[in-house]
């Protein structure tokens, strides 16, 4: 059986989680990957993640090679980072 002090507790705990505005990455740790998931001609992506979780934010456009993916994943962060600012 449980004691209510360990409930009340548990309750205090995510109530307070739940009350906490979500926490970013910081930009200098977000790296942008490449991703190779669509169908050709246009098969290429971006994500910006962080070094652990869900990515922060994806291409919305699909890229022919490789390169053109990087550099618009490379644009991006650094747009996102000069959105913190």
């Amino acid at each position: 059986m449980i004691s209510n002090d360990y409930r009340y507790d548990f309750e205090r705990r995510w109530r307070k989680r739940l009350n906490m505005a979500p926490r970013w990455p910081a930009s200098n740790a977000l790296f942008v990957k490449v991703t190779h998931r669509f169908p050709t001609p246009n098969r290429y992506g971006w994500e910006l993640r962080a070094a652990t979780g869900l990515p922060v934010e994806e291409s919305r456009v699909q890229f022919a090679s490789w390169e053109e993916a990087s550099q618009a994943g490379k644009l991006a962060l650094n747009q996102f980072s000069h959105q913190d600012t």
